[in-house]
């Protein structure tokens, strides 16, 4: 298999973004990271991914500086993992993923019951839908401002992940 070609130093900024989040661990770390999962073990059972790989891919976001190791334990020392000031600007990238796939990613009928996830304006209440901006109270929606209610759907997967 050929070597895959590095972008980490292309001028072009989607070369150089795609270098590290064209990675799918990458991605759903994050995931796991915006929905305040921030211990390894539960990024790895909300992941579904082998320790050895989220590991890697921890201390690459860390060296990114998207993400910061902060020690919750003296004794015995453990640590667990914070979203940066540059890891929650991606808020926005992972949104317009999860938009786009309610869209676009599913077969007919496979979401009858709804959205995966119903995200909910934390200020005002409004079901904000795949809205960028809140069509309750017209604020623009951002890191933070969303609180994220699973569907019974995905509450079961999470289960099945979990007991595996």
């Amino acid at each position: 298999m050929p070597k895959r070609a590095d972008l980490s130093d292309t001028f072009c900024p989607v070369g150089r973004s795609a270098e590290l989040l064209g990675d799918r661990a990458v991605l759903l770390i994050l995931r796991e990271l915006f929905f305040g999962r921030r211990r390894f073990e539960l990024m790895v059972e909300g992941t579904g991914l082998r320790p050895q790989l989220v590991s890697a891919r921890l201390k690459t976001l860390v060296s990114e500086g998207i993400a910061e190791r902060r020690a919750y334990s003296d004794r015995p020392l453990r640590h667990d993992y914070w979203l940066t000031d540059k890891g929650k600007a991606l808020f926005d990238v992972l949104y317009a993923m999860r938009n786009w796939a309610e869209r676009w990613a599913y077969s007919p009928g496979e979401t009858e019951g709804g959205p995966a996830i119903r995200y909910v304006h934390r200020a005002c209440g409004a079901d904000v839908g795949t809205a960028t901006v809140c069509p309750g109270c017209g604020s623009e929606l951002g890191y933070g401002d969303l609180k994220g209610e699973p569907s019974s759907a995905l509450k079961a997967e999470q289960v099945r992940r979990a007991a595996n």
